[in-house]
């Protein structure tokens, strides 16, 4: 909120005062959320605030301490450092609220209330039970595969998918489609705090994933203006989507369109290959090599992506959390999330 100010704000009064609004009967508490709305309100903060301050002013800590055993980033077997982290993520969290209040707010406006942001649409759920069919159940600790898949989907899948909706037939029409998709990814993600979970149906993340291929390879470019889109949707993904063939193809192809055109076939073809062809597989070095920045990773699923391409790399596989959490942009609990399930998975 614009204008808030915690220099002059009493805040071991405000940590006493909220104790009580959290214990106590019911009148108790109703009178000392009262005075904590008016110690708060002149300072520009809201009832909704106060939770959110204490706790990021280290007011509302209770710090397990490490057992016998010690305390170590990585030693995720420790019940102490379980809960330390889980706090100091949690502070994460709330600090993140206090800065993008507005943002949660506009969400929270534009569909009414949090339980709509979170519920699934008509479309989703029609995606969804078109692919149940194809649904394997795992095993104990093992997520589900559909017709064998774990995160693509398979060609029935997608053929399932297209009952539903056709798919695009150009690159534009792909993107507008996918661009969808990201959006309600990304309200879902703002309206939990920037946690990061996976928020889409299965049946919706299917299609998201099978649209980024038809941006990405399938769908024929029908001009510059396409293979621009194409370009720029790839540096966008920094890696998760990187056919360079296909960028080949589109303006060998083009150009070649193009001479056809000309009254002198004399005017030359720049010829077909020069040196080793482009292909999706070259290895440019490991993954703290990559030329574009972390800056273009400005959606949720975009960096969950970018953690599950850096994993699966053999430099990635040996990086700690903390420097595969920097690279990609999220926290290092978001990469021990998305490792335990490409562990389980395997």
């Amino acid at each position: 909120m614009a204008g808030q100010d915690k220099s002059k704000l009493n805040l071991d009064r405000l940590a006493k005062i909220w104790a009580l609004a959290e214990q106590g009967d019911a009148e108790e508490q109703a009178a000392a959320r009262n005075r904590a709305e008016a110690l708060v309100k002149p300072h520009g903060y809201t009832l909704a605030d106060v939770p959110d301050l204490l706790l990021t002013e280290g007011y509302l800590d209770d710090e397990p301490k490490p057992s016998v055993g010690g305390f170590t980033f990585y030693d995720m077997s420790n019940p102490a450092h379980q809960r330390a982290y889980a706090k100091a993520e949690e502070k994460k969290r709330a600090a993140w609220r206090m800065a993008n209040r507005a943002k949660i707010d506009e969400v929270l406006a534009r569909y009414g209330s949090e339980k709509a942001v979170f519920a699934a649409t008509a479309v989703e759920q029609a995606y969804d039970a078109v692919i149940e069919p194809f649904r394997k159940a795992g095993g104990p600790g093992k997520c589900d595969t559909w017709d064998g898949e774990h995160f693509s989907p398979s060609v029935r899948v997608r053929a399932a998918l297209a009952s539903v909706k056709p798919w695009p037939d150009t690159i534009p029409d792909a993107i507008a489609e996918y661009e969808y998709w990201e959006k309600l990814y990304d309200d879902r993600n703002i309206a939990d705090s920037n946690s990061q979970h996976n928020y889409l149906s299965q049946g919706a993340d299917f299609r998201r994933w099978a649209l980024g291929d038809l941006i990405d390879k399938e769908i024929e470019a029908r001009n510059i203006s396409d293979v621009i889109i194409r370009l720029r949707f790839q540096e966008a993904s920094q890696g998760t989507h990187n056919d360079s063939a296909t960028i080949l193809r589109d303006l060998e192809r083009l150009h070649v369109a193009e001479n056809s055109q000309r009254p002198d076939p004399a005017s030359g073809d720049i010829p077909p290959d020069r040196g080793s062809p482009a292909t999706s597989t070259e290895s440019h070095g490991g993954p703290e090599n990559r030329a574009t920045p972390p800056s273009i990773l400005n959606t949720a699923s975009k960096r969950r992506a970018e953690v599950e391409r850096i994993l699966k790399t053999p430099e990635g596989a040996r990086m700690s959390l903390r420097q595969v959490a920097r690279m990609a942009g999220v926290s290092p609990s978001t990469v021990m999330k998305v490792r335990s399930c490409l562990l389980r998975q395997a």
